[in-house]
């Protein structure tokens, strides 16, 4: 192996969920840093949306283990080994072992578990630990207490900007866009459904409208209609891109009061389309700034969800404020080029 490359492991690159988004911004920012590198990408799961060549395993975690082994037959000693999930390290033993370097992201919830024996061995040889938020880093320490004085980076991720539009405006409803997953109940679609009665009591003609999909969705819908708020409550389920930003720039303002974000790109999503924004505290506190674009809740709090809530319904004034400034606040921290900046620094 003469040229330089980097390898790029994920579960999937083509979907819009929050690690597919954050592998294509990964990929998007080593293209265009490691020029003269190049770049192969491993998926678990899927091919990108946009037809870039990947190697997909389609599934297969023993394909995917074997092509490990298999390049770890060779020397890598020009090879950068980029993972973007804890579950894919064990397939880069062979590789560091035969001289690649590792560089590994800390993303959501799977990096805050106890690390298994293979994947602690992995990652004691990775050159970098880069973390995506405070947040993340924090909570990995603390499911594993052996990395306590491991040097972890910082990098918070970035979207492209998009042209702006003189489309944007303000219909009235909240909205919340997330995968509704049995395995994954803590985003806040319950908490929402719960309060929504009181709030269309308080402000009749409230409107709340959840984009996704997944294998909770089906509960979700039958638990609105149990609460009476099924009119008040719009499930789009998966849209196009294009109209996902179309109900961004309409919405009143985005609200996600997650228990466990790693990062959050909804936040930034509802940013970049200059919309105030409602999280709870964690990785979400480190993009939203309380009080100024939008507000920072206790996900535990029914009422203090509730509130804030309340404030942005009744004050089309302050949210519009808020999001004007959360717009400023993306194009100034959390743009593509930004994140590639951040990233550059490090590699």
């Amino acid at each position: 192996m003469n040229r330089r490359s980097t390898l790029v492991l994920t579960p999937g690159i083509g979907g819009a969920d929050g690690i597919s988004v954050l592998s294509c911004e990964v990929v998007s920012a080593l293209t265009r840093l490691e020029a003269e590198s190049k770049i192969e990408v491993w998926s678990l799961a899927d091919r990108p949306a946009d037809g870039s060549p990947v190697r997909s395993a389609r599934g297969s975690r023993l394909r995917y283990g074997w092509w490990g082994l298999e390049e770890g037959s060779f020397r890598q000693h020009r090879r950068t080994v980029v993972t973007l999930h804890t579950h894919l390290l064990p397939v880069t033993l062979a590789l560091v072992y035969r001289g690649a370097r590792l560089v590994h992201f800390l993303v959501g919830i799977e990096a805050w578990k106890p690390l298994s024996p293979l994947q602690a061995a992995a990652l004691r040889r990775a050159e970098r630990l880069v973390a995506i938020s405070r947040h993340s880093e924090t909570e990995f320490r603390r499911a594993n207490p052996s990395f306590g004085r491991t040097e972890i980076a910082v990098c918070h991720p970035g979207l492209p900007d998009l042209v702006d539009s003189d489309e944007i405006g303000d219909m009235g409803y909240a909205l919340i866009v997330g995968r509704m997953s049995k395995e994954e109940r803590y985003k806040g679609h319950d908490m929402l459904l719960d309060i929504w009665s009181e709030v269309g009591n308080r402000h009749p003609g409230a409107e709340l409208t959840v984009v996704g999909d997944g294998d909770d969705r089906p509960r979700l819908e039958a638990k609105a209609r149990g609460l009476g708020v099924e009119k008040a409550v719009r499930f789009l389920g998966r849209v196009p891109g294009v109209e996902l930003e179309r109900l961004y720039r309409h919405c009143a303002f985005f609200v996600m009061p997650s228990r466990h974000e790693g990062f959050g790109f909804g936040f930034l999503e509802a940013m970049r389309a200059g919309k105030a924004c409602i999280g709870a505290q964690g990785a979400a506190s480190e993009i939203i700034e309380d009080g100024v674009t939008g507000y920072v809740v206790d996900a535990e709090d029914p009422g203090a969800v509730t509130s804030a809530i309340e404030k942005l319904l009744i004050d089309p004034v302050a949210r519009e404020r808020m999001g004007s400034i959360g717009r400023q606040r993306f194009k100034a921290r959390f743009t593509r080029e930004r994140f590639e900046e951040r990233l550059g620094a490090l590699f």
